[in-house]
């Protein structure tokens, strides 16, 4: 890949594995937590394929990016209905994941944190697709039945009822960050994205602009209403990769 712009105007440049880590290791804040959230796009603005997921609009380099992005983050956040739509398990690694994890001072996995009012999800998401994985973590409204949550505890997931009927996003970002996971990763969906969003719970939007156009009537990165004023973010970096994709990051401008 290519650094086509960098942070403190750096150069274009050929980028390493080394300087990869660099880009998208995740700023050490002392009070908070860093929440970035990562989609990749097609030319006409879907992050779904035809199939109706990601993955098929993803590229090569897109693919080793998001795999950098969990090998640096303590949580990956997503909503409930990406996980169902996307086949979502615990967390599993490759070697040089676990190598850069483990360089960067980092668990051995990062935890699935998963938001969900209704807590309506397999026991399944508790065992990887395959060898060993992270944690799984469900936060979800109060006043769940215990039928309703054993299954999911008895297969070791742990489950938080937040206070009230509804979540507050910026409450468990905080909480999170305070119980050892700053460094968390939005991976969807649009609906949660959207409402990170309007919390002003994010501090970073990477996108993946791959060079395919699908049609159709895919999602955006957001769904859901109007955001209470535009949010505004200042580019970080742009790297342009050998099988036609730019991939960006955007920070925000507090």
């Amino acid at each position: 890949m290519q650094l086509i712009f960098g942070p403190d105007g750096r150069s274009p440049q050929v980028v390493d594995e080394a300087d990869l880590i660099e880009l998208y290791r995740h700023p050490v804040l002392e009070s908070r937590g860093w929440v970035r959230s990562n989609f990749v796009m097609s030319l006409d603005g879907s992050v779904q394929g035809p199939d109706g997921r990601s993955g098929s609009i993803s590229t090569e380099s897109d693919q080793r990016v998001f795999a950098l992005q969990r090998s640096l983050a303590d949580a990956i956040l997503v909503g409930a209905n990406t996980v169902r739509s996307e086949g979502y398990r615990a967390v599993d690694l490759e070697p040089w994941q676990l190598a850069i994890r483990e360089q960067e001072g980092l668990a051995p996995y990062p935890v699935l944190v998963i938001i969900s009012a209704s807590a309506d999800l397999d026991p399944a998401i508790a065992t990887p697709a395959e060898g060993v994985g992270g944690a799984v973590m469900i936060i979800t409204t109060a006043g769940k039945s215990a039928d309703d949550l054993e299954p999911l505890r008895a297969a070791g997931i742990t489950v938080l009822e937040a206070d009230g009927s509804t979540l507050d996003l910026v409450q468990i970002v905080d909480q999170l960050a305070g119980t050892g996971f700053p460094r968390l990763l939005c991976e969807g969906g649009p609906r949660l994205h959207n409402d990170l969003l309007a919390a002003g719970a994010v501090d970073e939007v990477c996108l993946t602009l791959a060079p395919f156009v699908v049609g159709g009537h895919g999602l955006r990165s957001t769904s859901g209403t109007p955001l209470p004023m535009p949010s505004s973010f200042q580019v970080h970096h742009v790297l342009y990769a050998a099988d036609g994709a730019l991939l960006t990051s955007y920070r925000t401008a507090r």
